[in-house]
């Protein structure tokens, strides 16, 4: 019984995380940049020119730092350089973090379709 117990205790204590991507399926691969350079802002809709790479999300432990530079990686990888519409949320101890990846396009300068 004991055994049981403290495996049931350290399964629960184990850390994990999760985090997802959407990688594109069309010819709109672009290069990846660098995470610590994504911005990130919770406003939902931009006026420039832009290209939606995909929604990425992301699950940890502990507070939102965690799991915002997690969605700033996967936006990385993406090619993406700004995250809209983020959405932290917070639960036992585990923080949600999801947002929407966006490549913005320089003025007069638009990206092939």
């Amino acid at each position: 019984m004991w055994n049981k117990t403290l495996l049931l205790s350290l399964l629960l204590l184990t850390g994990c995380s999760y985090s997802t991507f959407y990688v594109p399926t069309a010819r709109l691969v672009y290069p990846p940049t660098n995470g610590a350079a994504v911005a990130v802002s919770s406003q939902k809709t931009l006026r420039q020119p832009h290209k939606i790479l995909g929604r990425v999300a992301a699950i940890t432990w502990g507070g939102g730092e965690g799991a915002r530079t997690a969605i700033q990686e996967e936006a990385a990888r993406l090619g993406a350089n700004l995250i809209i519409d983020l959405r932290l949320e917070r639960a036992f101890g585990r923080t949600a973090a999801s947002g929407i990846a966006v490549l913005v396009l320089p003025q007069g300068n638009p990206v092939a379709q």
